[in-house]
């Protein structure tokens, strides 16, 4: 079954049943099973990867230090870094067989790492109960599961993309005769919406970020106008596709409703700090919404009383929803030393099972897989708005989505060479239709690469 397929299945039960769950007490539990003691003792420093900002590692390390607390025999070196530092990082340590005992993985790069010999697949400790996988829908588990069949991530988060926006500007809008967006709502009310906020937002505010070059963004445009992105590892949009998305962003740019091509490029690189968004240069960008705390957070600092809410993507004229999910988790690297699986499968089940792990958590990087842990965050005073509202849009949105299933190299390839293509456009160096030739031609020619590997 393909990942679009057991993901959509596993929205089904996480959104519109579970989260009705009764919430889960915060108080101690043995997140590690009976069963994994049969594994041997849990002692001795593993080492964890992850990637995110500084709100995620700090996050991170506190549940650290509370599993370290509670298992003093181990102890847990952190390696973390940006989200693209993380599969860099990875890709040469698996070259040189050095992974860490316990890595941070994802749906869009499983295919990539998803091999005996770079990550130990999961079946038996699963099998055995070693690794607790209660509450984490079947449909979810099997979407962590390799080309070969085999389990090779423990689904932590699911994740969504959207569109954030500076919730006081979308008021001022409205009251001088702009009614704000409301979901859902096709690309071309989006240009039109953009377009009659510009005069009111003033000199020096982009009405909205140039999304032309990125990736999710584009993802969303492709299957809302009913396209698959992939078909096995054979790109399977049209040509007319890419040449109308590029056309789009062209559009928005030249009618100055976007930043300059010279912006565009880092302006969801650089820190939230110097994000126009965080200092009320623009209006709409399209960050994770996971990141809505961490935005929130220094949106609070730099300009108080400014409020940064989320709206779902546009759809394709006719209605057509392009939302992709997917999962986030935590594997095992093959190289584990046997003394050193006791304490990485405690880990896993640590991060993914303790309820006071994910009150920690928060969600921060999907919302959590486990349907009673999630409803728990949801319905706990302590837990940010932020993290709430991130939760709401999933279950609102998320029986919606159109999973993709990346082909290895897939993510990495559609980011580099969706990145060259529209520059290429937006310094008028090739024309949208050169574009959309050399985004096909050159997606082919990565995935076939790496499907070679």
């Amino acid at each position: 079954m393909q990942f679009r397929e057991v993901l959509m299945k596993s929205v089904s039960a996480v959104v519109l049943v579970g989260l009705v769950a009764s919430a889960v007490p915060a108080v101690a539990q043995n997140s590690n099973p009976e069963a994994a003691k049969a594994l041997g003792e849990i002692k001795g420093e593993i080492r964890f990867s992850w990637w995110g900002g500084q709100v995620r590692n700090d996050k991170t390390d506190r549940i650290l230090q509370l599993f370290e607390s509670e298992n003093p025999g181990v102890k847990v070196a952190r390696e973390n870094a940006d989200f693209a530092p993380h599969w860099e990082r990875l890709t040469i340590q698996a070259a040189g067989n050095n992974q860490p005992c316990t890595i941070q993985m994802q749906s869009r790069w499983l295919a990539t790492f998803a091999k005996p010999a770079i990550l130990r697949p999961l079946d038996d400790l699963v099998a055995s109960g070693a690794l607790d996988v209660t509450g984490i829908p079947e449909a979810v588990l099997n979407a962590s599961r390799g080309a070969d069949g085999n389990l090779y991530m423990i689904p932590s988060g699911v994740f969504y993309f959207s569109l954030l926006y500076n919730q006081q500007m979308a008021e001022k809008g409205a009251a001088e005769g702009v009614p704000a967006l409301q979901a859902p709502y096709s690309w071309n009310q989006y240009a039109d919406y953009v377009r009659a906020m510009k005069p009111i937002l003033g000199e020096g505010v982009s009405a909205t970020h140039n999304m032309g070059r990125e990736p999710d963004s584009f993802v969303t445009w492709v299957q809302s106008q009913g396209d698959k992105l992939f078909e096995g590892s054979t790109v399977a949009f049209k040509r007319e596709t890419a040449i109308n998305w590029f056309n789009y962003w062209e559009t928005l740019r030249k009618d100055g409703l976007t930043e300059s091509p010279e912006e565009m490029g880092t302006e969801n690189s650089v820190m939230v700090e110097e994000s126009n968004l965080a200092n009320l240069r623009g209006f709409i960008t399209n960050r994770p919404p996971n990141q809505l705390g961490s935005v929130q957070k220094t949106v609070d600092t730099l300009n108080p009383g400014a409020t940064i809410d989320i709206t779902p993507y546009p759809t394709g004229e006719d209605g057509t929803v392009g939302m992709d999910i997917g999962a986030n988790g935590i594997a095992i690297g093959a190289n584990c030393a046997a003394d050193l699986l006791p304490a990485s499968v405690a880990w896993i089940n640590f991060f993914t099972q303790d309820p006071r792990a994910a009150q920690i958590y928060q969600s921060d990087n999907g919302v959590v897989a486990i349907d009673a842990l999630a409803e728990a965050q949801a319905t706990n005073p302590e837990t940010q708005k932020t993290q709430v509202r991130m939760i709401e849009i999933y279950r609102q949105e998320g029986p919606k989505a159109k999973p993709v299933f990346w082909p290895a190299g897939g993510y990495q390839a559609l980011t580099d060479v969706l990145n060259r293509s529209y520059d290429a456009v937006a310094f008028e160096q090739m024309s949208p239709e050169e574009a959309a030739d050399q985004l096909i031609a050159e997606l082919n020619e990565q995935l076939a690469a790496a499907a070679r590997k």
